[in-house]
């Protein structure tokens, strides 16, 4: 068996050449490794990026449907109206069956919270993340606005259980309806900005 010694280096060339091709070598292995973490980031945003827009389809879609009812809504206050206009000349009123109330949803934010809190969000573009923030933003202003309706509508569903008003009866519940009618046209307007 024979055995090779290292030679040892003959001047300053050859030790920087060595030392060069050292150097080379660590900046293609450090740039090999950010072209992999780019990559990689690039596949999380475009992830969290889908899972944000399926998120946010699924929640405009419910409001799509919100918008299909606006008509029926305003046609069902203004019935209200009349029917608390008339109480204004006689407090015997035939009592309603037909109050109803207007659809109600929560909209879906689950994703949005796990892609902001995982840091994956940070990684889409900024424009579009801030469009995304108004649009979660709006879409909670819009459920607390609901959730306000619902109670406007329950207030309004006791006259189906009254066959006399009396004037302040009808001025709370005129009042009432009132802010359902304001809600209804918030709903409305923001629904169609968001869309």
């Amino acid at each position: 068996m024979h055995l090779h010694l290292p030679k040892p280096m003959h001047g300053w060339r050859q030790f920087v050449g060595e030392v060069g091709i050292i150097v080379i070598g660590v900046l293609i292995a450090l740039g090999a490794e950010q072209l992999v973490e780019a990559a990689h980031r690039r596949q999380e945003a475009a992830q969290a990026d889908a899972s944000i827009r399926s998120e946010l389809g699924f929640n405009l879609g419910r409001l799509e449907s919100r918008t299909t009812i606006h008509r029926c809504v305003e046609h069902r206050i203004e019935q209200i109206q009349a029917l608390l206009d008339g109480a204004a000349d006689t407090p015997e009123i035939r009592t309603p069956s037909w109050i109803g109330r207007p659809q109600y949803w929560a909209f879906a934010s689950s994703q949005w919270q796990a892609e902001s809190q995982a840091a994956r969000a940070a990684l889409i573009d900024p424009r579009r993340l801030s469009a995304y923030a108004v649009m979660y933003a709006r879409m909670q202003d819009l459920g607390d606005e609901m959730t306000l309706e619902q109670t406007d509508w329950a207030k309004l569903r006791t006259l189906e259980r009254v066959r006399r008003l009396d004037p302040a009866q009808a001025f709370d519940l005129n009042t009432t309806l009132q802010d359902a009618r304001y809600r209804d046209w918030r709903l409305a307007l923001v629904t169609s900005q968001l869309l």
